[in-house]
């Protein structure tokens, strides 16, 4: 009965995300997600930053003239 116990719960600790491939690559598809989410907020932050600066450069050269 012991060993029956023990096989259960070896087969139960087997049946993770991480031990099939499909649920490996569940896990590498939900990272790549995170990561492109994180890109794109970088993506805006600097696309504001760009026209920020952008509008700066363009008040410096008119008050210039």
């Amino acid at each position: 009965m012991k060993q029956f116990a023990v096989i259960i719960l070896l087969s139960l600790a087997a049946c993770g995300r991480e031990s099939s491939p499909d649920g490996r690559s569940q896990l590498r598809d939900e990272n790549i997600q995170n990561e492109i989410g994180i890109l794109k907020d970088q993506n805006e932050a600097l696309s504001d930053s760009i026209k920020f600066i952008s509008e700066k450069l363009k008040q410096l050269k008119e008050s210039r003239n």
